[in-house]
């Protein structure tokens, strides 16, 4: 006989209701999720643009066995830890670069007026060797496109 494997957790809906600084209207979102942590795992990444942080409402798993709406967790404590999810998400997005040396900004435009002149003779036929574009070109444009992203 076959054996079995091992069963994935059961999945439940979970719902949030919402809202975020001066609305006033609630939004409404519904995940899929094994665990009342992966559903707000999953808010807190749907709200990772936001720059506001969202205030719950209701936060509910649905009991299909009732039809209606349970409350695993309060909303307090979902908020709490949406609040902290929020922050880790925060604190992993890279840091902005310091503003660029102006000497800088102009080699790399300089590079850039150069590159698109050797790719526009690069695809050139007028320039083609024996019907192919001219491998000189391509290592110039190779050399260009490594000294850019230094």
């Amino acid at each position: 006989m076959k054996k079995k494997g091992a069963l994935e957790p059961e999945q439940s809906q979970y719902r949030i209701f919402y809202l975020v600084g001066d609305d006033v209207i609630p939004v409404e979102k519904y995940f899929m999720a094994t665990s009342h942590e992966q559903a707000l795992e999953m808010f807190a990444y749907s709200c990772r643009s936001s720059t506001n942080t969202p205030e719950l409402l209701d936060f509910g798993k649905w009991n299909r066995w009732s039809n209606e709406w349970i409350d695993e967790i309060t909303k307090e404590s979902a908020q709490d830890m949406l609040e902290s999810l929020l922050k880790s998400t925060v604190d992993e997005q890279p840091k902005p670069d310091q503003p660029e040396n102006p000497a800088d900004v102009q080699k790399k435009k300089l590079l850039l007026k150069e590159l698109e002149k050797y790719e526009d003779m690069y695809n050139d036929p007028y320039f083609y060797v024996r019907g192919k574009p001219n491998a000189k070109y391509g290592q110039e444009i190779n050399r260009i496109k490594k000294d850019i992203a230094k």
